[in-house]
């Protein structure tokens, strides 16, 4: 089921998260009993449905109505248990109803990162984590990029800080993937 929708991503040039950075999820989830999840960034279900195989139910918002219809389709044709619970919104202004999660999986729009993290970590759970995709973002370096990415890299950049110096998280980054984070809540 993975491997076709990975090939259909290949084939449409749909960003998913990578082996490598699946791996990782997938260690995370198993190491800290991780049931329920919240994912910000749908694309076509890749990963909410890798997360659901491993027995998780995933509420995952999607702003993108031609990803959130393919998604939707994945979901009829792969989730069978009904695990994964779609959302078409956009994770900034959505105001829906949502439960508190074990883990929210943040990998939609880079320059947002920050905001997305200060608006759901109100729904982590006391021993929650949030666990950040692309944060190396292809290690493209400000020199040799536009304006454009430049800004996008150096938001990036200061939302490492953010994370680093944020008083209620302990925070590890990873390069599995294209650069990954763990943080999970400190103890009180």
């Amino acid at each position: 089921m993975l491997e076709e929708i990975k090939q259909y991503a290949k084939d449409h040039q749909v960003p998913i998260i990578c082996d490598d950075g699946l791996l990782f999820l997938t260690k995370v989830i198993e190491e800290y009993q991780i049931k329920d999840v919240l994912e910000i960034g749908t694309a076509i279900g890749y990963s909410a449905l890798a997360m659901a195989s491993l027995g998780c139910h995933v509420d995952t918002l999607e702003r993108n109505e031609e990803m959130f219809e393919q998604a939707r389709n994945h979901m009829e044709i792969y989730d069978q248990n009904h695990q994964v619970h779609l959302i078409f919104a956009d994770a900034l202004t959505y105001h829906g109803e949502l439960k508190t999660y074990d883990l929210i999986f943040i990998d939609a729009a880079k320059a947002q990162y920050q905001r997305f993290f200060e608006k759901y970590k109100p729904y982590l759970n006391p021993n929650g984590i949030v666990v950040c995709d692309n944060l190396r973002f292809h290690d493209l370096k400000p020199e040799n990029v536009n304006r454009h990415t430049k800004q996008l890299l150096r938001k990036i950049e200061t939302f490492k800080a953010y994370l680093l110096e944020h008083p209620e998280f302990k925070t590890t980054f990873v390069d599995h993937g294209d650069g990954m984070s763990l943080s999970q809540r400190k103890s009180i």
